[in-house]
């Protein structure tokens, strides 16, 4: 496996902080991208927690045993951490981080995610989302109260209903994907999709190398206002010839909705 890897963060043109972290862990074949909340002093803290407590722990268990079980034990410590940092030292004030999580092992993918920062795939030239907003407009599409179209403009866009350190325990959700040579995923938090679609994601990676393809979404998203922080990971299978085996025995404005 032959994986190469471009990454940014920037605070945008409103913000006068970056809630976001990120961290990228090619040793591991694993990439982070976090999303806090909670203001000053609060989400900076949370989103570089998350990052710090995920290498902490991939870390320690040594390359190559990495698995999802891993990844998901190291989001829950960071869960507990933070819940009782809000607890005793922000009168129990609300702070939290989203996650989004690459692990590429053998001939697979997985994302690993709490929140609505995205992971997607860009295959063939043809991009597709390959997480599911934890959030409350994408469980009202569920239940068959809106429709996808409604969705991306309902005024509850914004609200997630799940997050790391906002609630006693936490539920990451994970994927599963077959890798094929040329694949590229992007990990973003939601300060790029807010302010570039996925057919303008899709139109900046398809011709460009990763580094110009990052280049052009964090222009994009500056060029429009960037009311938010802007931070993305562009990840690309040069060549997959390895044989399969299954790691994973998995049997701002952002506002959290607890």
């Amino acid at each position: 496996m032959s994986i190469t890897s471009y990454a940014q963060s920037h605070r945008g043109v409103v913000r006068e902080i970056n809630e976001d972290a990120l961290v990228e862990l090619p040793q591991h074949n694993v990439w982070v991208v976090a999303d806090g909340m909670g203001g000053h002093a609060a989400g900076d803290y949370a989103s570089q927690l998350v990052v710090d407590v995920l290498k902490r722990h991939l870390d320690s268990v040594g390359s190559g045993n990495v698995n999802c079980n891993v990844i998901i034990a190291a989001l829950e410590d960071a869960n507990t951490q933070l819940y009782q940092h809000s607890q005793e030292n922000m009168d129990g004030k609300t702070m939290g981080s989203t996650a989004v999580v690459l692990f590429l092992h053998e001939q697979s993918y997985y994302f690993v995610w709490v929140g609505d920062s995205r992971g997607y795939l860009l295959r063939r030239d043809r991009l597709e989302q390959q997480t599911r907003d934890h959030s409350q407009v994408n469980e009202l599409v569920d239940e068959g109260v809106i429709t996808e179209e409604q969705a991306a403009v309902h005024p509850l866009s914004n609200v997630i209903t799940r997050a790391v350190g906002v609630a006693p325990e936490v539920q990451p959700e994970v994927m599963q994907g077959k890798l094929q040579d040329k694949d590229v995923f992007l990990l973003c938090s939601d300060g790029l999709t807010g302010e570039v679609s996925d057919l303008e994601i899709e139109s900046s990676l398809s011709p460009l190398n990763i580094i110009d393809a990052g280049m052009a979404l964090m222009h994009s998203a500056l060029v429009r206002g960037a009311k938010d922080n802007v931070t993305c990971i562009l990840v690309k299978n040069n060549e997959n010839h390895v044989q399969e085996t299954n790691q994973c025995d998995q049997g701002d404005k952002t506002v959290p909705l607890f």
